[in-house]
């Protein structure tokens, strides 16, 4: 009998230990009262108090918003606000409007994902070697450029390219995952020269019209609301110019306007479902921990780090500017942030915090730095 007790008292014993991790090493935002639109401006609010969140964040339920707000100032100086209407520089969010394009250009049969790029540029050095798809997920081995030129002047397409083609490799294609701004803008260069348009043309033409983005740019000159750029409430400029990021990271726009991109992508008007789903597949591990893979222009997951749902993910970092999409694309929960406050912040586990208010469900300790 006694022995009995003593096991019981040793279950009883783990099974606190247990629910005491769990209750300490997550957080199951039981303390958020009121409907779900109150919840998430009650943790959306403290979350930005906490970070010095200076932007506009946006979450929505099947392609509906359910929750926005703005936070912090457009412009400081003039005591402008951060509003829904207000654009900010999105980044390496570009790269999903890429890849977008290589995939529409796909599906018209003027390229594939599998060709090598010495198809459309003959001179590449080791461009049998190197594939469309090698150069939408990161292995391609291209060199940095932002290492061999100075970057804060203007370049052309075909100077960037002629500069490009007489680099080596970095590795062998395909063995190695290293991210490429590079990559994306030799992926601009092949749209340009498949479409025959320039490719913020065919990012006019052929996504931002039918999704109706009127509210999105390629040029700060264009742009009509554009917040100013801080890092760490420090006013900051960029000083690679745009052209430095051509297909990479040169794209501005609003939270509303990034909504209709993913509903467009989700409701198959710009990309079909067989195209979508090889966006939306991840190909390469990006981390080594079993985290996140990269598709075409988006990071994705199906673990621990998204509550074991599909998700696709992307950040986006330039002077002055951090951006956030979040899609949780069976539970149709989307998160966009953009932030005119560059800094330490994790823009990523913010949008899954979030999205964990939407979900039910834990967020736990260890997710936040992913």
């Amino acid at each position: 009998m006694s022995f009995k007790k003593s096991f019981i008292g040793i279950l009883i014993f783990l099974l606190i230990v247990t629910l005491s991790i769990i209750s300490l090493g997550s957080t199951a935002h039981s303390d958020l009262k009121g409907n779900l639109q109150q919840k998430l401006a009650k943790f959306s609010d403290k979350k930005a108090k906490d970070i010095q969140l200076n932007g506009v964040v946006l979450v929505a339920k099947d392609g509906k918003v359910i929750f926005e707000k703005g936070y912090g100032f457009a412009n400081r100086n003039a005591k402008i606000p951060n509003q829904l209407e207000t654009e900010f520089r999105i980044a390496s969010l570009t790269k999903s409007f890429t890849a977008t394009s290589i995939l529409q250009l796909e599906e018209a049969g003027k390229l594939k994902t599998t060709d090598p790029i010495s198809k459309y540029i003959p001179s590449f050095q080791n461009g049998d070697k190197i594939t469309i798809h090698h150069l939408l997920t990161h292995s391609s081995g291209v060199a940095d450029h932002f290492k061999i030129i100075n970057t804060t002047k203007p370049i052309t397409m075909s100077t960037f390219i002629n500069l490009m083609s007489k680099q080596n490799l970095s590795f062998d294609p395909g063995s190695n995952y290293r991210y490429s701004n590079t990559g994306y803008m030799i992926l601009a260069y092949i749209i340009e020269r498949v479409s025959g348009e320039s490719y913020g043309e065919y990012f006019k033409n052929h996504i931002f019209k039918i999704a109706g983005m009127n509210h999105t740019y390629l040029k700060k000159a264009e742009a009509k609301k554009m917040a100013v750029g801080y890092e760490n409430m420090k006013e900051d400029s960029m000083e690679d110019d745009e052209s430095q990021l051509a297909g990479a990271g040169d794209i501005i726009s609003t939270v509303g306007d990034l909504l209709k991109y993913n509903n467009a992508l989700h409701n198959y008007e710009i990309l079909s479902p067989l195209e979508l789903g090889k966006m939306e597949t991840g190909y390469i591990d990006t981390t080594q921990l079993d985290t996140f893979e990269y598709g075409y222009g988006w990071k994705v997951a199906n673990n621990y780090i998204s509550f074991y749902r599909p998700m696709i993910e992307h950040n986006g970092n330039l002077p002055g500017f951090k951006s956030e999409v979040t899609d949780f694309v069976k539970d149709r929960i989307t998160v966009i942030i953009l932030s005119n406050n560059n800094g330490a912040w994790n823009s990523g586990a913010f949008s899954r915090e979030l999205a964990s208010v939407c979900l039910h469900t834990r967020f736990w300790f260890f997710q936040k730095y992913f």
